[in-house]
């Protein structure tokens, strides 16, 4: 082709947004390894309710107990194979005790858990 494109634009276009929904997925998951690792552990409750979703927060609780976070990360994995480029990802947990624990309340957890986990990750990637 000459003086034409030998890749089509839309082809590349294609693979821009296959990179940030590549990139965004890397970073939600690092996100919740972190949240889920930093969170207090007694019955699992905590640790087992934080949650991905895609384009709009959710307002349950799973009710998930889970002491190692596996079923946890598991499952936001999951939440993310429908992801798609330039959509927001909500990393969030709904429990009324929620804020308490992230108040430093726990022993287990003095800073807080989202705060040091954002920070931690959003300093791995800037």
């Amino acid at each position: 082709m000459a003086g034409g494109w030998s890749t089509s634009p839309a082809l590349f276009a294609d693979v821009v947004e296959q990179s940030i929904v590549k990139r965004v997925r890397i970073i939600a998951m690092d996100m919740l390894g972190e949240v889920v690792l930093r969170s207090p552990v007694d019955t699992g409750r905590f640790r087992g309710s934080h949650t991905i979703s895609i384009g709009s927060p959710v307002y349950s609780d799973s009710g998930r107990l889970d002491r190692s976070g596996g079923s946890t990360t598991s499952a936001g994995l999951s939440a993310l194979t429908g992801l798609e480029p330039f959509t927001q990802v909500f990393i969030q947990t709904n429990l009324p005790y929620a804020q308490k624990l992230e108040d430093g309340h726990s022993k287990q957890a003095p800073a807080g858990i989202y705060r040091v986990a954002f920070h931690g990750v959003s300093q791995a990637y800037s």
